[in-house]
């Protein structure tokens, strides 16, 4: 009985600790809702019936009554009920009042709603950025003058000795240290969420030292990455698996830190990892910038020749620390799915079969997709990546299998978002360190497996993930830093905490509720009978419920981004046919480009489109008539040569794609490297 009495405590804290009293047992989406999507208001407090309110005109737009959804959700404790609000479509701000209750925080309706989101969680990797000046131009008030510009020094445990320059790459979490397999995950969800939907993720506008350069910013930002990833590969083609110091820097600013920075030995971890990524990245950036892809191409096959040669794990158990280190050790005791993943990234990447047998041998070992992805278990990148592939080898039946356990794997997903109290894709048990990324891990599977299946069951699970770090949990809070009307403000982040600006960095995900309570802020506030769902505060010394990690961020970029531009394949609503868009023409990428470009559109019905492609003066290049599939991306991939097969000039041209409704143009500029064709 005392241990109920106490973990009800709780409760009424976290319900109380708002400034706003009236509202806090309401939760909503702080940003908002897309107009054809699915929208929901949960309410711990016995009523039974809302009101929207549109929030200029106080006018009340919506009203509908409130159902039971969960008694004592296991959770949390709570007992919630559920409002309706679907048939709202109208954009614009909104609050929900509920009588004897209260009123929400403001919300938006709109395309757009995500858009916010998903440009700060990118920009976050740049405010992460190390050994470079992060200028107020860029920065704003975080900026800062370079860090870490002695990167490093060779640890013992590596058998060298000496300096190896390994300037550049992201700050990992909280920390300063960088960590090759951390950077495998996050890294390999960046560049996966751009190969699978470029029209949604090919901003050039996120206002970073390399915006408006023609490359998408999330390419430039992953670049960044793997300037200092292959700086981390030994000749021998092994990958060094961590740069630190021996111990955490207290909390100063980056470049106050000037403690000696080792470089640690080996690990196949790490070299599986760096082999997936740059795999990856060389077709990804062939059309962007040729020489890099063809030295990530090199790096990832020699990496896979060390691999070869070391059949077992490096080192032998996994790496650990060894004596008088202890920052992040990313420690792993078996490395198979790491190979899984690097076999398969540079198969779908080359070809060779080499890389295909050695998938296929291997992929059903320890089942197919029965879990997301993290730094420790990759296997799930591994198989995604070649159900997604572009590949004439791809073995069908082994892609049939994949689909299959992708599709009954989100239908459980499903099923355990039905019986959450607040649509969250966390059970009690998987509140553990980083648990918010668990749930957005869980959701890139479902965002995949909607485009696969097209069931609204999963695009809405997916997006319900989105709700909750956003505000609709039980600490009414948004876990992003800088967004929403109450959000995270203390997170364990050193250049937040050191810096003297009241508010942290923007963008930043953090770690979530963690039962396991594994720091001694945690302990002090609550216990082995806390519901685990409520094991979190916002403390800059809570590191295992609020810290922040690149890993974290990288599938909020995925998720956001992918909701941000919804037009790019989707716009779905329960069980319900979507308001048509029709056509809408993407920008073409690359941009510019010399090789070839990918020109892309939606269509909302099957129908024939006229795609034109004309100079200046107006003339004709090229025109052609192309059959577009309904509600989904039709990609035309043009190599700059005319209707006659001849290579044009270098310009300025403009494309234009046409139905029998509408029409839009947009521009495209080639540059002609040939002199003669």
């Amino acid at each position: 009985m005392r241990t109920n009495i106490f973990w009800l405590y709780i409760i009424f804290f976290i319900l109380q600790s708002s400034q706003i009293n009236s509202d806090d047992r309401i939760f909503i989406d702080q940003k908002g809702y897309l107009p054809n999507a699915a929208k929901f208001v949960l309410v711990a407090q016995p009523a039974d019936s809302f009101k929207v309110i549109e929030s200029s005109s106080n006018q009340i737009v919506f009203r509908e009554k409130l159902n039971r959804w969960q008694t004592n959700d296991p959770a949390t404790g709570l007992t919630i009920n559920k409002g309706d609000f679907s048939d709202l479509t109208t954009s614009g701000h909104y609050i929900i009042d509920v009588p004897g209750v209260g009123k929400s925080f403001e919300f938006l309706i709109s395309d757009s709603v995500y858009l916010d989101v998903y440009h700060k969680s990118l920009k976050g990797f740049y405010f992460q950025r190390c050994g470079v000046d992060l200028t107020t131009e860029y920065a704003g008030v975080y900026s800062h003058t370079k860090c870490h510009t002695t990167d490093g020094i060779f640890h013992s445990t590596t058998g060298l000795t000496g300096f190896h320059e390994a300037l550049a790459g992201w700050h990992d979490a909280g920390d300063y240290g960088k960590y090759v397999v951390n950077a495998g995950v996050t890294v390999g969800t960046l560049l996966m969420a751009y190969e699978l939907f470029p029209e949604r993720f090919n901003q050039d506008n996120l206002n970073i030292p390399e915006s408006g350069n023609g490359m998408p910013d999330l390419l430039d930002e992953v670049r960044f990455e793997l300037e200092w990833l292959l700086k981390m590969q030994d000749q021998n083609g092994g990958v060094y698996h961590k740069l630190t110091r021996e111990q955490f820097a207290g909390f100063i600013l980056p470049q106050r830190d000037t403690a000696v920075r080792y470089i640690y030995q080996i690990s196949s971890t790490a070299t599986a990892d760096f082999a997936a990524m740059l795999a990856r990245a060389s077709r990804i950036y062939q059309s962007f910038d040729p020489l890099l892809s063809q030295l990530c191409l090199a790096a990832a096959e020699k990496a896979w020749q060390y691999l070869e040669a070391h059949p077992n794990i490096i080192p032998s158990g996994g790496f650990q620390n060894p004596s008088g280190t202890n920052t992040g050790e990313y420690g792993d005791g078996q490395d198979f799915d790491e190979r899984l993943w690097a076999a398969a990234e540079l198969f779908v990447t080359t070809g060779n079969d080499k890389y295909h047998n050695y998938f296929k041998d291997n992929y059903r070992a320890s089942g197919l997709i029965n879990s997301p992805m993290g730094w420790q278990n990759v296997k799930a990148l591994a198989l995604l990546t070649y159900l997604t592939g572009n590949h004439s080898a791809i073995n069908p039946t082994v892609h049939s299998q994949i689909q299959g356990s992708l599709i009954n794997y989100c239908q459980t997903l499903v099923n355990k978002r039905n019986q959450s109290g607040f649509h969250v894709l966390l059970e009690p048990g998987e509140y553990f360190w980083g648990s918010n990324s668990h749930a957005l891990n869980k959701a890139i599977l479902l965002i995949i497996a909607y485009e696969k299946s097209k069931n609204p069951d999963f695009y809405n699970t997916a997006l319900d993930q989105l709700h909750y770090l956003l505000g609709v949990n039980a600490h009414r809070l948004s876990f992003i830093t800088g967004i929403g009307d109450k959000s995270v403000r203390n997170p364990h982040h050193r250049p937040s905490a050191a810096d003297n600006i009241a508010e942290p960095v923007p963008g930043l995900l953090a770690g979530g509720p963690n039962q396991y309570l594994q720091d001694p802020i945690l302990k002090t506030h609550f216990n082995s009978s806390t519901p685990p769902a409520l094991c979190y505060i916002d403390h800059v010394d809570s590191y295992a419920s609020n810290e922040i990690a690149i890993n974290w961020n990288a599938p909020l970029v995925f998720v956001s981004g992918y909701f941000a531009n919804i037009s790019g394949s989707t716009n779905v609503q329960t069980g319900d046919a979507a308001v048509p868009r029709k056509i809408q023409l993407f920008q073409n990428y690359p941009n510019p480009f010399a090789q070839t470009t990918t020109i892309a559109f939606h269509s909302d019905i099957p129908q024939n489109i006229q795609l034109k492609i004309y100079d200046l003066l107006g003339r004709i290049v090229i025109r052609e008539t192309l059959s577009a599939s309904q509600e989904s991306t039709n990609r035309f991939e043009w190599d700059g040569r005319d209707q006659l097969g001849k290579a044009i000039a270098s310009g300025l041209y403009f494309y234009q794609i046409e139905s029998a409704q509408q029409s839009e143009t947009k521009k495209l500029i080639y540059l002609n490297r040939s002199n003669s064709k």
